[in-house]
């Protein structure tokens, strides 16, 4: 189809080439040639009539048929407007014809014909296609060979009509012809699939594309539920869940329709009607037994209901409990998938319940029995299978665990926490009394996960249950699961220690001696446990500084890499509770050791990786202890840490000088500077020579991007103010590292640098905002922003929307009082890179950026107006000019100029003539979409 790419008119064979190549060859540069003809081809004026031979050829492939008929529907979805008025209506005649053609099949290419005649009929108005519903009832709803033509077009036109916002329609029009399609012939519908569905000799598959016609009118808004109750559907919906064929379809109308009731005033009549039909399903419900698909159906029947009509529950207690009590019985389910679809019931009304017993309410206690009920039914849904489960099905299980704990929580709200609680106790104090040989671990371990996710509905002031659930852990069997269960409980009740500190000696002996080497998910569940309990009784703990500091030395080197970082967070922070000298003293016995590992791996003559990563994580954990220190001791740091802080670099320095080469350790060492810089404040000012310098080689030998990251940071920090001899050393690192950049970009496309762009980026931002002359007054300006252009064409969002950033605040800078001084050389750069700038944010606009971006286009567009004036209107001209055709028409770019309108170029002309463009992008990226879907579903 070169012809297409080239403009050129493009025949049947020409698709009937490009169909076969799609499809047939194996080769995918043919393949993409040939759906990227084919997508040029549906924009063509030609496709109107080649679609119309393929479609009505019927000696072709189903494939090329099919093909001409989705065509259709993407020319009168997008391309109406090529057609004369005259033309339109021969277009109508010409489908509607077509669609009897296909009346025996194939259903694909039907579909096809009905949604693109849908879209027709809202685009043509009520004088030019009179009566649409009725005339393609007296068309096709006479014979039984054209029914289903028929009910397949009401199926759609709903469905096109209220929620293919594609379809460009005015919102005028859109209003004035919807109920005229839709409202004025619900009535009209609802008699006609009323006979249909009775019709003497109707078949199955009739019935089943009936229902379907229904739910699109419901589903729509369109029939209304009072409509159908007085209509003889409501009952046929009903008798038709008995029979297999006709169930599914079934149960989605009654959900539907269920639905369309929820304002109860409105709805009072229907609503007396499905509640007596809805309550009589549960004997079906029972019979359905092993009837996984069944039980599901009538499942979501009874909990559309619950969930439509739950305000009325305690109001009508006597006569709407037999449905709480299906939704109960399909709680207790085997099959977790229909088990789940309760849910949100519980939720819904376990609020009401809660109300109903602050007032008193009798009505209350039935429902607080099914809560009862569900409470031990949640509880055996919790056990883990006694067959062992593959990896993806305990991951699936552990996940959904964690949504019934969340039903747990709803059954506290109804029962009250302290009650459940006990509950779940009393089940294990009942296991471990029975002392049988058939005990199975499960019975213990489902209990214990109910109290764990329990834990943030019982109040910190109960003193019954918790201090035997406290009394019983230790005491469980020594098996595996209920040893983790025992510590994940106990982690979730550490507030309550916090109240309780005399507990900390017997909690702090179970945790310590969790940490059991053979079994890494013991050992985390410990690590977490220690973790809460130093944050939650942190000033508890400093007595405890010395055991659990030789604790830390005695595992250091055991234990998995997160368990050391959870445990040297905790340990933090019950140093960061400490008094200001006492803490300043504990963080020097905590770190020293750390930090002399990765001295000693510096030390070695040819340390191996295990050696490198050994040092890497020891940063991490030293990196970690540093962040949640904060700043809370700077006040309290003695002027001797400045020394110290020289003295720990210079073992960094070091490791960095030899084995900064080392991705792993780049990322770990800046890591841990930044939260030095942080920590030290001012008093890590004299390492910045070194730091600044090393840095800056570092990057210029590897190009990682982290000791970019640090040389802003120490920027952002140090920047402002800045004596002369910083502010020089600052300066040059940013020389280096920007001609490392550009020297980057010389070989490496923007997209495969994301990592090292962001944070040059975030650098020249924190510049500009810091110290702007650092960047405005030197050299590598121009070098700056020309890479910021550059990086408006990765398709990465955090890489263009820095760009963005850096660039809007660059721009605004002359006008603030601060930037006044920098006016000239940003008019400079601006002159030189304006038509970059706008060319990058145009395409980027209107192809890859995602929405939220629009205001920073907005901004930056006007941030460049007072510094080029007379050029803007020419730059955003030429822009667009060179969009690709595929993203804006030529013809969406002439709104565009003309939405501009003339120079000089004011603010105010911006923002509408962008919204001009982005909306024409939007418009052509869902005809992208429709067209891919259209040659990819051929």
């Amino acid at each position: 189809m070169s012809s297409a790419a080239g403009g050129g008119a493009v025949g049947v064979q020409d698709v009937l080439n490009a169909l076969q190549q799609l499809y047939s060859d194996p080769n995918p540069s043919v393949k993409s040639a040939a759906n990227e003809a084919l997508q040029h081809f549906q924009k063509t004026q030609e496709a109107w009539s080649t679609a119309n031979a393929l479609l009505l050829t019927q000696d072709l492939p189903l494939e090329s048929r099919l093909f001409g008929a989705q065509t259709f529907r993407s020319k009168i979805t997008f391309d109406l407007q090529q057609l004369p008025l005259d033309a339109q209506l021969s277009l109508r005649d010409t489908l509607i014809d077509a669609l009897a053609i296909y009346a025996a099949g194939p259903r694909v290419v039907q579909t096809q014909l009905c949604l693109a005649l849908a879209a027709l009929a809202l685009q043509l108005p009520e004088s030019q296609w009179p009566n649409v519903v009725p005339g393609m009832i007296d068309r096709f709803g006479k014979s039984a060979d054209t029914v289903n033509v028929l009910l397949e077009f009401l199926s759609v036109l709903p469905e096109e009509v209220a929620q293919n916002h594609r379809i460009p329609v005015s919102n005028a029009t859109y209003h004035e012809r919807m109920p005229q399609l839709l409202t004025q012939q619900a009535t009209v519908v609802l008699e006609l699939l009323s006979m249909y569905i009775r019709a003497e000799g109707v078949t199955t598959s009739i019935q089943e594309t009936i229902f379907h016609c229904l739910r699109s009118w419901l589903k729509a808004g369109e029939v209304s539920a009072n409509q159908l109750a007085a209509t003889p559907l409501l009952p046929l919906t009903f008798e038709a869940l008995e029979s297999d064929a006709l169930f599914d379809v079934a149960v989605d109308v009654l959900c539907d329709l269920i639905h369309e009731t929820q304002e109860i005033d409105e709805n009072q009549a229907v609503i007396q009607v499905l509640l007596p039909r809805i309550q009589a399903l549960r004997p079906a419900l029972i019979q359905a037994g092993d009837d996984e698909d069944r039980v599901r159906g009538l499942c979501r029947i009874f909990v559309q209901a619950g969930e439509t009509y739950h305000t009325l529950f305690l109001q009508h207690a006597t006569e709407l409990l037999p449905i709480v009590q299906a939704i109960l019985e399909c709680a207790s389910y085997h099959d977790l998938d229909i088990v789940q679809i309760t849910f949100r019931f519980w939720y819904l009304l376990a609020t009401h319940v809660h109300k109903a017993e602050a007032e008193h309410n009798p009505a209350v206690v039935p429902f607080r029995e099914v809560y009862e009920q569900l409470f031990a039914i949640i509880i055996r849904h919790l056990h883990f299978p006694n067959e062992e489960l593959t990896g993806q099905e305990r991951d699936d299980f552990r996940s959904f665990r964690h949504y019934m704990g969340d039903t747990l929580k709803d059954c506290c709200y109804v029962l009250g926490a302290e009650v459940c609680l006990a509950r779940s106790l009393h089940m294990i104090e009942t296991a471990l009394a029975e002392e049988s040989p058939t005990l199975r671990w499960q019975d213990i371990e489902a209990p214990l996960f109910s109290m764990r996710s329990m834990g943030a509905q019982v109040d910190l002031r109960e003193n019954d249950v918790i201090p035997r659930i406290f009394a019983i852990i230790p005491r469980l069997p020594p098996h595996p699961r209920l040893r983790y269960a025992g510590l994940l409980v106990l982690s979730r009740y550490t507030e309550w220690v916090e109240q309780h500190p005399e507990r900390i000696p017997e909690v702090l002996t179970f945790i310590t001696t969790g940490f059991d080497r053979s079994d890494k998910d013991i050992s985390a569940a410990a690590a977490q446990a220690m973790n809460f309990l130093c944050q939650d009784c942190c000033e508890h703990l400093a007595p405890y500084f010395g055991q659990l500091l030789e604790f830390f030395q005695s595992i250091k080197d055991q234990l998995a890499v997160d368990d050391l970082l959870a445990i040297a967070e905790a340990i933090a922070h019950v140093i960061a509770a400490m008094p200001s000298a006492e803490a300043i003293d504990s963080l020097v016995q905590f770190t020293q050791p750390l930090l002399g590992n990765v001295h000693e791996i510096t030390l070695l003559p040819s340390p191996s990786k295990p050696d490198l990563m050994r040092a890497a994580d020891r940063m991490e954990q030293l990196a970690r202890i540093l962040q949640v220190i904060g700043v809370s001791l700077a006040s309290a740091l003695p002027e001797s840490c400045a020394a110290t802080c020289s003295t720990a670099y210079g073992i960094l320095d070091r490791l960095l000088e030899q084995h900064g080469n080392a991705y792993f350790i780049s990322e770990r060492t800046s890591a841990l500077i930044r939260r030095a810089l942080i920590f030290f404040g001012p008093r890590a000012e004299p390492t910045l020579p070194a730091l600044l310098e090393r840095f800056a080689s570092c990057f210029e030998s590897t190009g990682y991007s982290g000791y970019v990251w640090i040389i802003g940071k120490s920027i952002d920090q140090f920047g402002h103010p800045a004596g002369a001899q910083l502010h020089s050393l600052l300066a040059r690192a940013l020389e280096r590292v920007t001609a490392k950049v550009v020297q980057l970009l010389h070989a490496t496309p923007p997209d495969q640098l994301s990592d090292v762009l962001d944070d040059y980026l975030h650098t020249c931002l924190v510049t500009v905002q810091a110290a702007p002359g650092m960047l405005i007054n030197a050299p590598i300006f121009p070098h700056a922003v020309q890479t910021a252009v550059l990086a408006l064409g990765a398709v990465s969002p955090a890489v263009h929307g820095i760009a963005s950033d850096f660039l809007r605040a660059l721009f605004e800078l002359p006008g603030t009082p601060a930037g006044a001084g920098y006016l000239e050389p940003v008019r400079q750069v601006v002159a030189e890179q304006g038509f970059a700038v706008c060319q990058a944010m145009l395409r980027g606009l209107v192809t890859f950026f995602p929405p939220e971006n629009m205001p920073v286009v907005v901004g930056t567009i006007k941030a460049l107006q007072p510094l080029a004036q007379d050029a803007l209107l020419a730059w955003l001209a030429a822009a667009a000019e060179q969009l690709p055709p595929s993203a804006v028409s030529q013809e969406d770019t002439v709104k565009f100029l003309q939405a501009l309108q003339s120079a000089p170029l004011s603010p105010e002309q911006i923002k509408p003539s962008l919204v001009v463009l982005y909306g024409a992008s939007r418009k052509s990226r869902e005809r992208a979409r429709l067209d891919n879907e259209v040659v990819g579903n051929t």
